[in-house]
């Protein structure tokens, strides 16, 4: 140990891998880390495999196949133990490229994904929405639209079912012109989208539901920059709080983060996977939000 200090001596994981046939790596295929839900939950994984002694390697995927294909490609050249990737969700047969992916540890977050087979941790998204639409409702709104991400991603597919669930169950009948779906990585989208259904559904919408924090953001620029007040004019929910929350005004109404949840979890189920474990949770878990009341709604 006087040698290792004097040297200051680490091992080096190549050639201990060679030995054991473990990298003590992990890999992060995840779409972007500006997002706060994605570094959050970057953060608890890399926390949590730090205790195990393991490193973990990001990925970056653009929320574009090639990018994931790429980004899978060069974890599985790198021999990482296991892997936990949060698909566009656009799947197909582009994940055919990559055979040893099956034989590796897999857990997926954030979306489904066809074409892969692994372990799924998901926000339970019709539920949250329900829960954010019940609210809405119960308090009077009854022309309550939606703004929502990209439809082929299974996270906003859900959340707008659980939009149309939550009026069905109220005795209404969901209307197309009061949906909107936009770019959820840009507060541009939120803004964008919230001007054009304010101006084309003038006086007909008293509530407006965002799909996450980014377009709750666009959406709180335009209503403000109309001059509307919330929720005198408008009552307003988003599907989770955005990382800038105490400074809106009024305080949003949303979902409470999951991201620290969501992140351990995958964290230990693969974990559990890589030591040759069979979970019994499941092929998928879902987890739950509650419902934080702002001055919004």
């Amino acid at each position: 140990m006087e040698v290792v200090r004097k040297h200051a001596f680490t091992p080096q994981w190549a050639a201990q891998s060679l030995r054991i046939r473990r990298t003590h790596t992990i890999g992060f295929a995840v779409p972007n880390l500006t997002n706060g839900f994605f570094g959050q939950i970057a953060m608890t994984i890399d926390a949590h495999f730090r205790q195990a002694r393991y490193g973990t390697l990001i990925c970056f995927t653009a929320k574009d196949y090639r990018g994931e294909v790429e980004s899978l490609r060069s974890l599985l050249s790198k021999d990482v133990d296991g892997i936990i990737f949060a698909p566009s969700g656009c799947g197909g047969g582009h994940f055919q490229d990559l055979p040893q992916l099956a034989e590796k540890p897999l857990v997926l977050i954030d979306n489904h994904c066809e074409g892969l087979d692994g372990w799924y941790v998901l926000h339970d998204n019709c539920y949250g929405m329900k829960l954010l639409a019940d609210h809405l409702l119960e308090r009077g709104s009854r022309r309550i639209a939606f703004v929502g991400g990209p439809l082929q991603e299974s996270s906003a597919a859900e959340r707008l079912e659980g939009y149309r669930q939550a009026l069905r169950a109220h005795g209404l009948e969901p209307e197309e012109a009061m949906i909107r779906v936009a770019d959820w990585d840009q507060v541009n989208g939120g803004y964008q989208a919230t001007t054009d259904l304010l101006s084309q559904q003038r006086g007909r919408v008293d509530a407006v539901l965002y799909g996450n924090s980014q377009l709750l953001l666009g959406g709180y620029k335009a209503i403000h920059g109309l001059g509307l007040r919330m929720p005198a004019d408008l009552a307003v929910a988003g599907f989770d709080p955005p990382y800038v929350i105490d400074s809106l005004v009024p305080r949003p109404t949303s979902l409470g983060k999951v991201e620290e949840e969501i992140g351990l979890t995958a964290a230990r189920l693969l974990q559990e996977l890589i030591a040759g474990g069979k979970p019994a949770s499941g092929r998928e878990i879902r987890i739950r939000s509650d419902l934080l009341i702002g001055g919004s709604s």
